[in-house]
């Protein structure tokens, strides 16, 4: 490698590989091209018909050389005059019209676009185009978009606001862009004085572990880390890039801008890519004291680069840019943050515009509804021998399915399901599973561990991952005698697996070392050499905890844009739900490759590119140890792949460089609609089903849920999840989680700093502690459990939140919340694991609020849970004084405000673990105070003699039993209850279902408004597919109200008002009253008194008729028929005081 250079044009900003945020630019060092006006705009096709004008302009040189100038077209597209929304299309090689074609496959289409515009047009919204000498003005519902032709000819865009006209820049001028060709950039800077905050970009993470650096000795472990760390929701002041990357531990060396130095911290800042990255963020600004929202969505698969008034840039500016392919730019306009939301989604919806005014709401518009069961808790395990255990084997380490399932079983835990992991695999073949998995021991005879589980009404996902096996092990076409693996053998001789085409000067990659080790590839012989004609990736799964062997495997991967490999992709899956498989975990998306070692041990099978290419990041041989020359890494590497790219229809091949963030979506899309949907029939139990994924783009929300990928146990892991989860919902994304007491071992609890603790297998998993790149044999190694405070707080942190799986590396000996048996105080009695099942069995109780927030989802786009930065009506929120509490509170459905512990107790409160945290109590949306009060969790109790007032900064302390949960004073939160002769292994959601366990309506009490909402949303659940493919739901508005009159006094009146109502409630619906302190002098409901008393709620479960009780804390229930409910027929019940 050394003194081996790349071609003078190649640098770091037009490889192929991944360049880090601050070494992006486009700058001084290439060829640079400003865009200039030259004409007049034009719509060829008249802007009324198709809302677009086209602006033809010279692509000019810094220089000014005539000779170098170019013709280039860019495309400004009203994408919805409702929604005050627009488009900006520019390709530095688009020189026409023709350039551009229609995109009709990803998040936003042309189709969609249409619909959008014939559907406002009948609803009357029509923008006004004005011509005039220095360009166009655009006028839409409340804002112009002006396009103005600067002095020096460069293009400029603005927006102004029609209520006052405040300005806001879209782009200052000039557009910059390299010559095109391989590794064109493109840049748009636009002026951001009063913008404040920005949201979203996906999983992005802004993280700061406070360790101190000395410029003479460097940087004091013993101050680098611990729990002193803070996460931010806000990016304000960051620069970042969007690039899926798989990034275990989220501070991968490897990833790190030259600035960071190598091994110092654990320092995942928004400078580092994490799982997905989505190129969507949301401005808020205050101009004339009036606030405002921009949305902002770059539609560039590639990698792309935001800076947010970074200093080191221009702290008064948003620099956007993408490295590969077209800039493709939708913007949104809003007055608050959720209108942003509803108009990005609304662009990428998929629903029947118009159909609601027509036939009433319809299901999965803006997301896709997921079963129910995603609402329950999940656990799941790296390294499972089998299912059963066999007779005679005791050692504890190695875990069973059946000891999984009966360890929850015996401490009456809900568990919802199972996650299954790569363990079920036959030799790593996806889409099979071993022996050890079927309850007979042998394959296809007896239950697989899917239909084992059913018998417990437990719903398994399973790890599926793109890698196909392609060696001997797996296909062999000359043994006759073997059986094959069809998936593998299918891919390579129908031509749908991603083919070895090479790249730039080279015209195939080399394959393996030996032919023989792979017989099932075709190969080509270029010279004296045999050249594979499908592309092979290699997977390290690194050393198995159960063979202490090296898991490494040879894989071809589908190539997803052809609709024939996605539809046979999908078909693969029909094995695994003719046997039980309730949904998909679809793991290792971007595809997440391993790297390649050459070290003589570890070799895989080919040499590294950069020996083939003469590669390095600079041109230079590499000089830290994140790029040393004898290793590669492939997870970045972008050059070796071409994949039919599905967005213009057209069958175009693109080099996986400009798709890279795009891959898992497509993947995801595959298996939705090939597998899930397309074989509907084969799933047992739920004929809805859904998709997990590791990594994604927008859009990804119609086809499957995110977890944030491979975290650790460590605090600071913790204190990322909020504001992860926060920013991925206002990427359109509502269905969102993490891996519950992190995957990965974490640190030595008193000593994070050190290498190895504790027994001396317990190795610090931290790649910036141990050098994770040095692979070998000898790395067996076992890290420590996720400690006991820590996994309590994670699941408290996690009860509430969309999806919810404890899963755990094979390292680790256990994290079954069963498993926490010490007490928690040295006097004994409660343990950590009864804290921890009290909040997993609340999650069941609350599941349908969840449940109720997702359909809202798929309507209007919020998410499930929801940033403080989409709370409307309280400015306050967003000043700087609060500018830390958005990273660690959230909202569910304006009715429900959590804010997680998230920090290590003190040492001086070890006693109860006892944690203070300041909260910000929001007011409502007019602006005034509102009463919000202290839920208990594990008594099932509220606060309401001493509610927290809205408008204040609130310190509350919790200890280790207790999460800060708050509900809104009228709130009306819809619980499931189980009856106490309810028979079932698990008393989960799906049972809650089955056996029509109780809705229960509980009630809070109305404040100075007097009045509370909810919408209730009701289905089967996905047991059918009926609510979404026939609209059999319900949608029901609840009520309640508070009136005065003269003769009876103060009465209390709940209303129950079907909007829809295709799908019937229970027989019965229950109200339950949170006013302990008065009682009730009379109840009815309808006109019917209700007189009937039962003396328990257990009692009026079990009443066959309309009845009240009184609880033990003073709570009154009441018992509703529902028979007479109907879309024009209310129920009715009033309570006078």
């Amino acid at each position: 490698m050394n003194n081996r250079e790349l071609p003078n044009e190649w640098r770091a900003y037009n490889t192929y590989d991944y360049v880090p945020v601050e070494e992006w630019s486009v700058g001084d060092d290439i060829e640079l091209y400003s865009v200039n006006w030259d004409g007049k705009p034009h719509s060829p096709k008249g802007f009324d018909t198709d809302w677009t004008i086209y602006i033809n302009a010279k692509a000019k040189t810094k220089s000014g050389a005539e000779n170098n100038e170019r013709d280039v077209c860019l495309i400004l597209q009203v994408t919805s005059c409702e929604k005050d929304a627009f488009r900006v299309r520019f390709s530095p090689s688009a020189a026409s019209i023709a350039d551009y074609p229609d995109k009709v496959y990803g998040p936003v289409v042309a189709e969609r676009l249409s619909h959008i515009r014939q559907h406002e047009q009948a609803a009357g919204y029509k923008p006004i185009l004005r011509w005039n000498r220095n360009g166009a003005a655009i006028q839409l519902r409340a804002i112009q978009i002006q396009f103005v032709r600067a002095e020096d000819d460069s293009l400029a865009i603005q927006v102004k606001r029609l209520a006052d006209g405040a300005v806001t820049d879209i782009s200052s001028g000039p557009l910059f862009h390299a010559k095109p060709g391989v590794g064109t950039v493109a840049n748009m800077k636009r002026k951001a004085e009063s913008a404040t905050h920005y949201f979203g970009l996906g999983e992005i993470l802004h993280y700061n572990l406070t360790g101190k650096h000395n410029p003479e000795t460097g940087t004091a472990k013993d101050e680098c880390y611990g729990y002193q760390g803070f996460s931010q929701l806000d990016h304000n002041g960051a620069q970042v890039t969007c690039y899926n990357y798989d990034n275990l531990w989220y501070n991968q060396p490897e990833v790190f801008p030259r600035s960071v130095p190598y091994k110092e911290a654990f320092k995942a800042t928004a400078n580092v890519p994490l799982y997905l990255n989505a190129p969507f963020y949301i401005e808020r600004a205050s101009i004339n004291e009036r606030q405002q929202f921009l949305g902002v969505f770059l539609d560039n698969t590639g990698q792309s680069y935001f800076s947010f008034k970074n200093a080191s840039r221009d702290k008064t500016a948003v620099d956007a840019g993408v490295q590969q392919g077209e800039f493709d730019c939708h913007y949104m306009f809003a007055e608050q943050a959720a209108g942003v939301l509803d108009a990005f989604t609304y662009l990428m919806g998929r629903g029947n515009l118009g159909a609601e005014a027509k036939i009433g709401p319809t299901l999965n518009d803006r997301a896709t509804m997921p079963p129910k069961y995603i609402f329950g808790y999940f656990q799941a395990k790296y390294g499972f021998p089998g299912l059963l255990r066999p007779q005679g084997e005791q050692d504890p380490l190695k875990v069973y399915v059946e000891d999984i399932v009966e360890g929850y079983r015996q401490e009456n835990i809900p568990i919802e399901g199972l996650g299954i992991d790569i363990d079920i695999q036959e030799d790593k073949k996806v889409f099979t599973i071993k022996d050890s998995f079927w309850s007979s021991g042998k394959a296809g005879e007896g239950l697989s561990v899917f239909d084992w589980a059913a018998q417990f009404n437990l719903q398994c996902q399973t790890n599926i991952t793109p890698f196909i096996r392609a060696d001997k092990a797996a296909y062999q076409p000359g043994d006759k005698a073997k059986k094959q693996y069809e998936t593998a053998q299918g891919l390579i001789r129908n031509g749908y697996c991603v083919q070895n085409e090479g790249e730039a000067n080279i015209t195939k990659f080399r394959g393996p070392q030996n032919e023989s080790d792979y017989p099932g590839l075709t190969y080509t012989r270029i010279g004296e050499v045999n050249y594979p004609d499908q592309h092979v990736l290699v997977l390290d799964y690194g050393i198995n905890a159960q063979t202490a062997e090296r898991d490494m495997i040879g894989a071809v991967v589908t190539d997803y844009g052809n609709p024939d490999a996605a539809r046979f992709w999908g078909d693969q899956y029909a094995y695994l739900l003719k046997n039980g498989l309730g949904f998909v975990w679809q793991d290792m998306t971007v595809p997440d490759a391993m790297p390649h070692v050459e070290d003589g041990k570890n070799f895989a099978d080919t040499e590294s590119p950069r020996n083939q290419f003469g590669w390095s990041l600079t041109g230079e041989a590499p000089d830290d140890d994140r790029r040393r020359t004898n290793t590669f890494n492939w997870r970045s590497f972008h050059g070796q792949l071409h994949l039919t790219d599905p967005r213009f229809g057209d069958g175009r091949k693109t080099p996986f460089v400009e798709l890279r963030n795009f891959h898992a979506y497509m993947l995801a899309k595959s298996t939705y609609e090939y597998g899930l949907a397309a074989h509907e029939e084969l799933l047992k139990g739920y004929k809805r089903s859904y998709v997990i994924c590791r990594s994604g783009y927008p859009g990804l929300q119609h086809y499957a849920g995110h977890w944030v990928g491979d975290n650790a146990s460590t605090w600071h892991h913790l204190q990322a999840t909020i504001p992860m989860l926060l920013n991925l919902g206002m990427s359109g994304l509502p269905i969102a989680g993490t891996d519950v007491g992190g995957f990965a071992p974490g640190e030595a609890p008193e000593d994070p700093g050190s290498t190895l603790f504790n027994d001396k297998r317990n190795r610090n998993h931290n790649p910036m502690v141990y050098d994770r790149l040095v692979l070998g044999a000898e790395d067996v190694d076992i890290g420590a459990i996720c400690e006991q405070e820590l996994m309590t707080r994670w699941i408290q942190a996690a009860c509430l939140l969309p999806w919810m799986r404890n899963h755990y590396d094979a390292m680790k000996p256990y994290q079954e919340i069963y498993h926490y048996t010490s007490a928690v105080t040295a006097e004994g009695g409660r343990t950590f694991c009864d804290i921890m099942a009290a909040f997993i069995r609340f999650r069941v109780r609350w599941h349908h609020l969840l449940y109720d927030a997702m359909y809202q989802s798929t309507q209007i786009g919020v998410p499930v849970i929801q940033a403080m930065s989409l709370w409307e009506g309280d400015e306050e929120v967003f000043s700087e004084s609060n500018r830390d509490i958005l990273a660690t509170q959230f909202f569910i459905d304006r009715s429900v405000l959590v804010a997680p512990i998230l920090t290590r107790s003190p040492k001086d409160g070890a006693a109860s673990y006892t944690v203070e945290k300041e909260i910000y109590f929001p007011k409502d949306a007019q602006g005034q105070a509102i009463n919000w009060y202290r839920y208990n969790v594990l008594e099932d109790t509220v606060d309401i003699e001493h509610p927290f007032e809205g408008g204040k900064r609130i310190k509350v302390s919790a200890d280790i039993t207790e999460l800060p949960l708050f509900v809104r004073e009228g709130a009306i939160i819809p619980e499931r209850h189980s009856q106490s002769d309810l028979k079932a292994a698990f008393k989960n959601i799906q049972v809650m279902d089955k056996f029509k366990q109780p809705l229960v309506l509980s009630v809070y009490p109305v404040g100075k408004q007097a009045a509370g909402d909810h919408q209730l949303y009701w289905d089967d659940g996905g047991v059918t597919r009926s609510a979404e493919r026939d609209g059999v739901f319900s949608v029901i508005d609840i009520h309640q109200a508070r009136q005065h009159a003269a003769a009876e006094g103060e009465t209390q009146v709940i209303s129950v008002t079907p909007r829809k109502y295709d799908y019937p409630l229970h027989e019965f619906i229950y109200f339950r009253i949170r006013s302990p302190q008065r009682s009730a002098r009379r109840i009815a409901i309808g006109a019917s008194r209700v007189d009937n008393m039962a003396a328990s709620t257990d009692k009026l479960f079990s009443y066959q008729g309309e009845a009240a009780c009184v609880d033990d804390n003073g709570n009154l229930w009441i018992k509703a028929r529902t028979g007479q409910l109907s879309a024009g027929k209310p129920l009715t019940v009033s309570i006078t005081l």
